[in-house]
This record gives structure tokens, sequence and C-alpha cells, in this order.
């Protein structure tokens, strides 16, 4: 069943809702508070909020560094302040990749800068990435994609059993999870994972959304892992491992658990490519 905001707009006493966003997973209002000031109401489908309710927290302890104000939360909404701008995907798509993608790097970089936050319930790689290790394929899937994700599978069990550090992370670091602001980059949506800092920017490889011949430009993933790594002080080897274990998760993902085919199987070779380097 879909339900409405209205329960919300009456708990938090907001006004003039606007439907800006729909998603698979929520649909996001603009709103007016009682003193003018407006808000961005995030209502999940989901009654758990399926796996950004501990992001929350998280995006609350980041709120200094450069994370989105989380103002009020619910088991099935969060209200948050409105932020006004294009996304650093948007950005990125107008032309201005190179300072797009420099920004998203300086952001991870203020998130994970010293004293690390502390913030209890965030999920682990672990747990995100056990359903990857019962990964199935249907007869028609190549041999060449069943090679790269059982070698995929072997990367991230080594990966998760060598993590140097557990930290908060974001789990979803991409361009299009940051708003640049006239105030400067801000953060949204974070999924709340807990573990290697390497992972932090693994997602940000397949990105930006919408620009798939750069992506896969080899030169590209080359600059992007010596940004990203420099950003997160982690290995760039390692975080090139990490992109090719996220790349093949989302494969799964998309799947549904029996993988015939995918338009991200070039990908993830370029992945495993880098990660050879």
């Amino acid at each position: 069943m879909q339900h409405g905001p209205e329960q919300f707009l009456k708990k938090w006493h907001l006004a003039d809702p606007r439907l800006v966003a729909d998603t698979g997973a929520a649909r996001v209002w603009r709103a007016k508070r009682d003193d003018g000031s407006e808000v961005a109401l995030k209502l999940y489908r989901r009654a758990d909020r399926g796996n950004e309710a501990p992001g929350c927290r998280l995006l609350a302890a980041w709120r200094n560094r450069g994370a989105v104000a989380v103002l009020a939360e619910d088991r099935r909404a969060v209200m948050m302040e409105w932020l006004e701008g294009p996304t650093l995907g948007d950005h990125a798509r107008v032309g201005n990749v190179a300072d797009a993608l420099t920004l998203l790097a300086d952001t991870a970089r203020n998130l994970h800068a010293d004293p690390i936050v502390e913030v209890s319930g965030l999920r682990p790689l672990e747990q995100v990435f056990a359903p990857l290790l019962g990964v199935g394929f249907t007869d028609q899937c190549t041999r060449p994609l069943q090679t790269d994700m059982r070698r995929v599978i072997a990367l991230a069990q080594d990966l998760l059993q060598t993590q140097p550090v557990h930290r908060p992370l974001h789990g979803d670091l991409h361009p299009d999870n940051v708003i640049l602001t006239a105030s400067g980059p801000r953060v949204i949506d974070a999924k709340g994972y807990v573990g290697d800092p390497a992972f932090e920017l693994a997602n940000a490889l397949r990105h930006p959304k919408g620009m798939p011949d750069l992506v896969r430009e080899v030169g590209q993933i080359s600059a992007c892992l010596d940004l990203y790594a420099a950003a997160m002080n982690v290995s760039r080897a390692r975080l090139a491992r990490w992109a090719a274990a996220k790349c093949a998760l989302s494969i799964f993902w998309r799947s549904g658990g029996s993988v015939e085919s995918d338009p991200e199987a070039d990908l993830l070779r370029l992945f495993l490519s880098a990660a050879d380097q």
C-alpha cells in the first residue's frame, strides 16, 4: 500500500508539500515549516527505512563536517533541511567532471578527518557483502562473467578478512549523493556502514550516473583511483579491489541472485584489471 505524507505533515507542522522525487525506496517532498523555512520530507516505502536507517545517525554525527542537517526522524520518515543546488553529479554532467570529482574527494576527506566519529548500530561490511557469496548463474550466463564474479568473491572474502580498521562509512558516497550548495557541498542519503575506509569511495568509480563512456575510460579510472585513494589515505590497489567488489554486488542485486548478463560486466572487468596493477 502506498502511504502519503499527511501524518508527518501534521506531526512535524509542515505545509505546502510538493513531490520532488520518487525513487524505488522512497518519495521526497519539499515542504515549509511554521517559520517559513523549507525542509525535505523523505517518506520510505519500507517501514524500517530499508538500509538507510543507520545512516541518519551517521549524518547527524557528521553535521559539522558537511552533512545535511537531520531535523527529525520516524520509523518511516525523515525530515531534513532543504538543500538548494545541483548535485555533484549534475555538476559533472554539464561539463565540470574534474571539479565535481575533486569536490567529492574533498568532501570524503572532511567527513573522515580526525577525530573519527563514533556511531553505534552501523551495518558491518561483512553483512553487506554476505549475499554475494551465494551468487548463482543461469545456464545462459557467459563463462567470462562467471569467472569474473567468482574471482571477485575471492577478492571480497580477502578484503573482509584483512580490514585494517573498522570506521563509520557513508556507504554510498558518489556525486549524486552530494549537493553543491552556496555554502559548499552537503552530503545526503548515507547507508550507515562500518568497516574498511578503502570501501568508502569504491562506488564512486561507477559514477557519475549517465556517463557510461567516461567511467569506462582506463585513464579516468586510474585518475579517480589516485584521487580517491589520496583523499581517504588508503591503498590504491585496495580501493580498486573494493570497486570491483561493489560492482559485483550491484550485479548480484540486479540479478535477484542468479546472474545471466549485466550492462556492467565490462566495467567489472576493467576494475579487476585495475586491481591487478
